[in-house]
């Protein structure tokens, strides 16, 4: 029993020594400057642009395109897989494009195939038939990009295109 105590009583002495201790800060220890933002995307890291694309007053026999842009931030070569996908959601007021509306959208360039740190735009068209029927007035389908070089882990970066008919 006596030792139960002497324990704790040694115990309770090196908290109080520990919780007590002070660190001396430097007085004149001012926090890094933040990172100015250039407004610039980053150069080292992988994305696309733009997020979404809003296309209105479509009708059957319209024609849309749209630049899609790919950066490569890898400092290797990168292969790209650039294409159709249904959507896992959609933004409010939309439904998701109708199946037909796959065969649509054409992507110039489907396996382009980046440089270290390149930039490369990527025509994307959406060019309805005349004949083509549809019900939703506002549908939803996304483009999708995913790296094909990557490792185990593969990214899929998307771009939404909203569409509105007449």
């Amino acid at each position: 029993m006596l030792k139960k105590v002497v324990c704790y009583l040694l115990a309770l002495a090196l908290l109080g020594v520990v919780g007590c201790s002070q660190q001396k800060v430097p007085e004149n220890l001012t926090p890094p400057p933040a990172e100015e933002s250039t407004g610039e995307p980053p150069i080292d890291r992988t994305w696309i642009s733009p997020g979404k694309v809003m296309v209105g007053n479509f009708y059957p026999g319209a024609r849309a395109e749209w630049n899609l842009t790919i950066h490569n931030g890898k400092d290797t070569p990168a292969d790209f897989a650039v294409s159709y996908r249904v959507p896992d959601y959609v933004a409010e007021g939309f439904e998701k494009a109708p199946p037909e509306a796959q065969d649509w959208v054409i992507i110039a360039d489907p396996t382009p195939v980046l440089a270290p740190k390149e930039t490369k735009d990527i025509l994307v068209f959406l060019d309805m038939p005349k004949t083509a029927k549809i019900e939703s007035k506002k549908w939803e389908f996304w483009i999708a990009v995913m790296e094909q070089t990557g490792g185990m882990v593969v990214t899929e970066m998307c771009s939404r295109w909203l569409v509105s008919m007449r």
